[in-house]
C-alpha cells in the first residue's frame, strides 16, 4: 500500500511540476473550456434592457504556424432580460396616460465563431494572444408579460413578444494563459468585444456591442514541427467577378391593394445579375498544397419589387439594392506541381446585409469551389467557380433571397 501511495504521489508531482524544454514548444492543438460573462447592452430600438447572462465558453485551435492558429468557439449565455418601463398615451381615451412595465423573462444566446489567433507575447509562464472571430449568433425567442394589459378599442396587449433569430457576428479580443505543466494552462483571463447584428426586415439592421469576459482551464496536446520543407505563407489580394444566378427568385409576396381592374399582388425578382469584390488573404498550413482563405466581398443584391394585377400586366415597378457583404473562410488545397495547379475549396461563409428594403438575408451558409492557380512570378491567378447554400432566409422576410448561390471569381494575390 505505502508503495501505491509513493507511486500516486510521484504521478501527480509529474503533471504539477512543467519541464521548461517541452513548455517552449507550440502544440498541435489548444482545447479551452470555462465559465464565461455576457454584458449584453441596451437596444433603443426594441427598448430592451441592459443584461448580464451567465454560462459557459469552449474552443479548440489548431496552431498552423509558430505563432498563428486557427479558432472554433462556441458559447452559450442564460439569464434574464426586461423591458425599459414608458409611458403612453391611452389606446382607447385620448389625453390619458398609462405606465407600461414588462416582468423580465429568461433568454439564451449561443454563438458559433471562426477565426485567426496570434500569439503575441510569451514570457516564461504568461502568454498572450489576439483574435479576431466571426461566425453566427442564435438567440432564443424573448416573451415579456406585462405587469398590466395596454387597453385598445379592440382588446388587450398582455405581452411583448420577441422571435428567436440566428444574426451575423464577429469577436475581437485575446486572451492571459499562465502555464501550469506543459499540458495545463489556466485562463486568467479572455476579454471581448462581441459584435451582433439586430433587427428586422421592417425595421432595419443595426449593430450592438456587447462585452464577454471567460476564464477556465486550457488542455494541449502534441508538438508541431515547423521546418523548412513547409514553407508557411502570407499573401493577400484582390478577389472579384460575377454572380451566375439571380439573387432573388420570382416570387409572389402577397396582396397589396385594388384599382379599378382588380387586385395588385406583389412580386419580387431580380433582373439583373449581381457583381462582388473584395479583399482577400490566405494563409498556408503545414499539409503541402493547403491553405486558408478568408474574403470580404461587396455584393449588392439587386431587388425589384412590383406590382402585378390579375392579368399578369404590371401596375408598379421600383428597383431597389440590398447591400451585403459575403465573408467566406476556406479551406483550400492545390494538386500537383508546376506553376499551374488545379485546386478545391469548402468551408463556412457568413453575410452581412444592410438596405434591407423588406428583405433580410440570411447570415450564414456553406460554400465549396472549383478552381485553377496559374503563378506568374509573384502574382497567383485563380479563377474559381463557387457553390454557396445559404440557410433560409426568415420568416418576416418580404422578399426571399435564393438559397443556392453560384458565382464566377478571379483572385489576384501576391
Amino acid at each position: 500500500m505505502p508503495t501505491n501511495r509513493s507511486g500516486l504521489l510521484i504521478a501527480i508531482l509529474a503533471l504539477l511540476v512543467p519541464s521548461g524544454a517541452a513548455a517552449q514548444g507550440t502544440p498541435k492543438v489548444e482545447i479551452f473550456g470555462g465559465y464565461s460573462y455576457l454584458d449584453l447592452t441596451q437596444q433603443p430600438r426594441t427598448r430592451l434592457q441592459f443584461a448580464g447572462l451567465n454560462g459557459w465558453n469552449t474552443s479548440v485551435k489548431f496552431n498552423v504556424m509558430p505563432r498563428l492558429g486557427f479558432l472554433a468557439d462556441f458559447s452559450g449565455h442564460y439569464g434574464e432580460r426586461g423591458r425599459i418601463p414608458e409611458t403612453i398615451e391611452s389606446l382607447i381615451t385620448p389625453g390619458q396616460f398609462q405606465r407600461v412595465e414588462a416582468i423580465p423573462g429568461g433568454m439564451r444566446q449561443h454563438t458559433f465563431l471562426f477565426g485567426p489567433e496570434v500569439r503575441l507575447l510569451q514570457r516564461n509562464r504568461l502568454t498572450v494572444n489576439v483574435r479576431a472571430l466571426m461566425g453566427v449568433a442564435h438567440t432564443s425567442p424573448l416573451v415579456l408579460q406585462l405587469r398590466e394589459p395596454i387597453r385598445t378599442r379592440s382588446g388587450s396587449i398582455t405581452q411583448f413578444s420577441f422571435p428567436s433569430s440566428s444574426t451575423f457576428a464577429a469577436s475581437f479580443g485575446g486572451s492571459i494563459d499562465y502555464r501550469i505543466t506543459d499540458r495545463l494552462s489556466y485562463r486568467i483571463v479572455q476579454p471581448e468585444l462581441l459584435l451582433t447584428r439586430s433587427g428586422t426586415a421592417f425595421t432595419g439592421n443595426w449593430s450592438q456591442y456587447n462585452f464577454r469576459l471567460s476564464t477556465g482551464l486550457v488542455f494541449t496536446s502534441g508538438t508541431s514541427s515547423f521546418g523548412p520543407s513547409i514553407q508557411p505563407r502570407f499573401s493577400f489580394g484582390v478577389v472579384g467577378g460575377a454572380a451566375l444566378t439571380d439573387a432573388f427568385g420570382h416570387e409572389t409576396t402577397g396582396f397589396t391593394g385594388l384599382n379599378g381592374t382588380g387586385p395588385i399582388r406583389s412580386r419580387s425578382y431580380s433582373t439583373l445579375k449581381d457583381y462582388a469584390i473584395g479583399p482577400m488573404i490566405e494563409v498556408g498550413l503545414p499539409l503541402h498544397g493547403s491553405s486558408i482563405e478568408i474574403d470580404a466581398l461587396y455584393r449588392p443584391m439587386n431587388l425589384t419589387t412590383a406590382g402585378v394585377r390579375e392579368d399578369g400586366s404590371l401596375n408598379s415597378i421600383s428597383p431597389a439594392t440590398v447591400v451585403t457583404w459575403e465573408l467566406p473562410a476556406l479551406l483550400k488545397y492545390r494538386f500537383g506541381p508546376g506553376r499551374m495547379k488545379p485546386f478545391i475549396e469548402a468551408g463556412p461563409s457568413f453575410r452581412v446585409a444592410g438596405n434591407l428594403n423588406n428583405a433580410a438575408p440570411s447570415p450564414y451558409g456553406a460554400t465549396g469551389g472549383l478552381g485553377v492557380e496559374a503563378q506568374i512570378g509573384k502574382l497567383r491567378i485563380s479563377p474559381v467557380v463557387r457553390c454557396t447554400h445559404w440557410a433560409a432566409d426568415p420568416d418576416f422576410a418580404g422578399s426571399r433571397s435564393k438559397r443556392n448561390q453560384v458565382e464566377l471569381l478571379i483572385g489576384l494575390s501576391f
